[in-house]
């Protein structure tokens, strides 16, 4: 086992450097709803439960190192971190960007609720579907996964050795591109059924300019696409639960 002394607990708090950047990005964590000494104590509690397995092979001796490498040492623990919890926090971002459009299509943007991962308000139809999301995170322990991310990234990226900017712009892009395509799909049949809709009624108010459409279209529109999410909102869950965590396996 490890020997609790000065050097270990250096070296335990520069592990709590890249799991408390990590956390202070990643979904779920990182939410303003959850006090802030509620969110720092998770991260300290994670931090002394990974340490002893992360410093078996030997931390860094930071008690023989300058104040200039510690700084740099901690620098980079803190980029790394912050690198794992941005590409986790990509995908929440784009699917509720994806919804966001989605809510446009249905006629459900024009009213706004408080959001769960950030201070300003979106669209009550985004924010409902990301508040659920998020809470399926958490009750299918999902969030773990991300935990056993930054452990497994001190096997590929060791303490001290920091992350090539080449590496870590491959690893965003790669969250970009698949979770653009995961938001995409899952948002795909809200803003078809929305055109599709608002189409139809367009071409309705064409030939019958006398009545006034809006006012017939707008609940009908709203009312079949909050139908529609309740027929879909299971298989949107799992499908974007499933790609995440795949995406996750594959960081």
């Amino acid at each position: 086992m490890t020997s609790f002394d000065l050097s270990a607990l250096a070296s335990g708090f520069i592990i709590f450097c890249r799991i408390g950047t990590c956390l202070a990005f990643a979904p779920g964590f990182s939410t303003p709803r959850a006090p802030m000494r509620a969110r720092l104590l998770t991260a300290l509690a994670l931090s002394l439960a990974l340490a002893p397995g992360i410093l078996e092979d030997g931390g860094p001796n930071l008690m023989a190192t300058s104040d200039a490498t510690t700084i740099a040492l901690i620098v980079k623990e803190s980029l790394v971190g912050a690198a794992i919890g941005i590409m986790a926090r990509i995908f929440f971002a784009l699917f509720e960007m994806m919804l966001t459009a989605a809510s446009m299509s249905i006629g459900a943007s024009s009213s706004f609720s408080p959001r769960i991962d950030e201070a300003e308000a979106a669209p009550e139809f985004a924010a409902l579907v990301m508040f659920s999301a998020t809470s399926l995170l958490f009750v299918t322990n999902m969030h773990w996964q991300i935990v056993r991310a930054v452990h497994d990234s001190y096997a590929a990226i060791p303490i001290g050795a920091g992350i090539e900017m080449r590496f870590a712009l491959a690893k965003m892009v790669d969250a970009l591109s698949v979770g653009s395509a995961i938001a995409f799909r899952l948002a795909c049949p809200f803003i078809f059924f929305g055109l599709v809709c608002n189409f139809g009624f367009a071409l309705a108010n064409k030939l019958i300019p006398q009545v006034a459409i809006y006012f017939v279209a707008a609940p009908v529109v709203l009312f079949c696409g909050l139908s529609l999410l309740s027929k879909l909102w299971t298989d949107m869950a799992m499908h974007f639960l499933a790609a995440f965590e795949d995406w996750l396996y594959r960081i």
